[in-house]
Parts: structure tokens; C-alpha cells; sequence
């Protein structure tokens, strides 16, 4: 019987996934346009949500494991086609090989929206890695968004009052052509790595939106390469693979504590110098701390743009401390950022 067929049926109970049915272990009761996950349940494919379903956990946990002879690849959860949405859900992983494919579509993550509009919410996204021991520096975004041409228009998507811990890379990433409302997320990197440079939130390559009342924590790199990793991320502009600039970007009321970087803005022409074009990102009203040294680079707030606005955030701590080399509170050197508005900061 044909899926669309089933749908018409109230309180069916399937089993769903990207390939065979078999293969899953985790079975949804189907109503209308929403999939209810029956339980507990382990999964070694990616689990699909259909053009325009919900699919809502009901508290329950999926969890990945390798299949037979391979490995886990993809998304955990991820969208069928160009609207989708995820709620009330603990995605977890136990114990994935570490292949290191950087093949883009095979890489791991915990939710995906590809070209995709929609809605993530409530949901717990707990240690999508590896292995704690794993170096692979592009594998393991708790939850990940994008649109690089599969869509024709802007993806809008809301990430609203989830969780991400342990990732591998990064926490929540936006990337491409999407436009995302971030907020009350809770976001921990959980600490010092000398392995990989974790980022927690992340606007790259032409994505825009709001990010607003998250608390993000403990990205912190300590390893040998010339880098450090950010609480919230903006990366654009043509030095990063020719992408367009994040233009409009709001940055506000977010609590940021013992990160490398709070907020970070990198938007570069392609000599890598900052921009002509106004980038107009808004960076006000935050809480950013770090108390002690774990990298070289430490900065509240870094920027490079153009008419960006570092306004009335509290930076404290002795991570941020401009009287130590290498650290500041607000590092906006005219030399790498066009007419940044900095002022009212404390």
C-alpha cells in the first residue's frame, strides 16, 4: 500500500526510515500530518520526516548506532522534502566508529534541515560524535540547518528551547541561504578540548536570522593549530568559499560564558579584508564572561564587518581582560573592521 494511502488512516503504527523499515527499531504512529514516536527505540539509518510532517517525540529517545559492517552516516533525523518539523525529542548516539568522511553529505549530525523550512523545538541533542576522541574538525553538529541550492527560495526555520551538548563540532549551525530565529537554546561544548575548536552557535555563508536569550558555554580549544573556537560564530563573505555576506544579523540578550570567543564576526571580501558592502550586524545587550586563560586569542566580542554595532553587552572576567596580550573585551581594530559602532559596553 502506497505511503499517502496509509496516511489517510488514523493511528496507523509504522515503521519509517530512510531506507528499509526493518533497519530502524523505532516505530510512529501516524495521524494526520504528525508521526509519534511509540518509544524508546535505536536506529542505524536516518529517520525521514515526510514534506510537510511533524514529527514529535512524545519524550522519548533515539538513539544511533553504527549498522552492521558500516557506519552511521547523515543526519539522525531529517527532512524528506521542503517542510518539516521536530519537537519534544532526545537524540543520542552510542559508540559510532570515527571513519573521518568529509564526504558532505555523509557527515553526521543530530537533526538536519537541508533546503528545508520549518520548525525544531524542544528537543535534547545529546552527544552526536564520534568519540571523545575523535579529530575529525567537520563531523557532529548537534542540530544543523542549510541551503546551498536545495531550495530555490530562503529557508525560514525556528529553533526554539532545545538542548546541545557534547558535539563534536558544533552546537547549532545555520549555513547557506536560510533565514533562522534562534532562541532559549541551551548550548555547552562541556569544556577545554585540545582536539577540535567547537563552536556553539553558528551563522556561516549567507545565513541570517536572530539569535536571542540562548545561553551558550564552554567552547574552549587548548591543542596545538592557530585557532580559537567561539561561542557564536558569524562566518560570510567571499574569502570563505566565494559565499555571499550575512547582512542584518541580530545578536541580542544572549547569556555567553567561558568561550574562546563570545561572538565572533568574520565577514571578509576576497583578499580578506573587511567589506565595502554593509554587513549591519547588531550585536547589543549580552552577557559574556570568561574567567580564566585557555587560549591565545580571547575576545568578548571580535568583529569584522562593515557598520557593524557592538552596543550595551557586559563583558567581565579575567579571560577578557585587555591588560593581558591576547585578550579584549571588544577587539574591533580599525584595521580589519569597517565603522564599527562600539560603545555603552561595561
Amino acid at each position: 500500500m502506497k505511503k499517502h494511502l496509509l496516511i489517510l488512516l488514523a493511528a496507523i503504527v509504522l515503521t519509517l526510515t530512510a531506507t528499509a523499515a526493518a533497519d530502524a527499531q523505532c516505530t510512529f504512529t501516524i495521524a494526520k500530518k504528525t508521526m509519534t514516536l511509540n518509544g524508546d527505540c535505536i536506529t542505524t539509518t536516518s529517520i525521514i520526516v515526510s514534506n510537510g510532517f511533524t514529527l514529535n517525540g512524545a519524550g522519548h529517545t533515539i538513539t544511533a548506532m553504527d549498522p552492521l559492517g558500516d557506519y552511521f552516516k547523515r543526519g539522525i533525523v531529517q527532512n524528506g522534502g521542503a517542510t518539516a518539523d521536530v519537537t519534544n525529542v532526545t537524540i543520542t548516539t552510542s559508540g559510532l566508529s570515527d571513519p573521518c568522511d568529509q564526504t558532505s553529505q555523509y557527515r553526521l549530525r543530530g537533526i538536519l534541515f537541508d533546503g528545508a523550512s520549518g520548525s525544531i523545538t524542544d528537543t535534547h541533542v545529546l552527544n552526536i560524535n564520534h568519540g571523545a576522541f575523535s579529530t575529525c574538525g567537520d563531523q557532529g553538529n548537534a542540530i544543523e540547518v542549510r541551503n546551498f541550492g536545495a531550495s530555490a527560495t530562503t529557508c525560514r526555520v525556528r529553533i526554539d528551547g532545545n538542548t546541545a551538548t557534547g558535539y563534536q563540532k558544533g552546537g547549532i549551525i545555520a549555513n547557506g541561504d536560510v533565514d533562522v530565529t534562534i532562541t532559549d537554546n541551551v548550548v555547552d561544548g562541556l569544556g577545554p578540548s585540545p582536539l577540535i575548536a567547537r563552536n556553539g552557535i553558528q551563522l556561516g555563508f549567507g545565513a541570517t536570522g536572530m539569535i536571542k536569550r540562548n545561553q551558550v558555554s564552554n567552547n574552549e580549544y587548548t591543542g596545538p593549530e592557530n585557532a580559537s573556537a567561539a561561542g557564536i560564530l558569524l562566518v560570510a563573505g567571499a574569502f570563505f568559499f566565494g559565499s555571499p555576506y550575512s547582512v542584518g544579523a541580530q545578536i541580542d540578550q544572549n547569556t555567553i560564558s567561558e568561550n574562546d570567543v563570545g561572538v565572533w564576526i568574520a565577514e571578509l571580501d576576497a583578499s580578506g579584508n573587511p567589506p565595502a558592502t554593509m554587513t549591519n550586524v547588531k550585536v547589543v545587550n549580552n552577557t559574556i564572561s570568561k574567567a580564566g586563560f585557555t587560549n591565545p586569542y580571547q575576545a568578548g566580542v571580535s568583529d569584522s564587518g562593515n557598520n557593524d554595532k557592538v552596543i550595551a553587552n557586559r563583558i567581565s572576567g579575567l579571560g577578557y581582560d585587555p591588560s593581558f596580550v591576547g585578550r579584549f573585551e571588544v577587539d574591533a581594530d580599525p584595521s580589519f573592521t569597517n565603522r564599527a559602532k562600539v560603545h555603552a559596553n561595561k
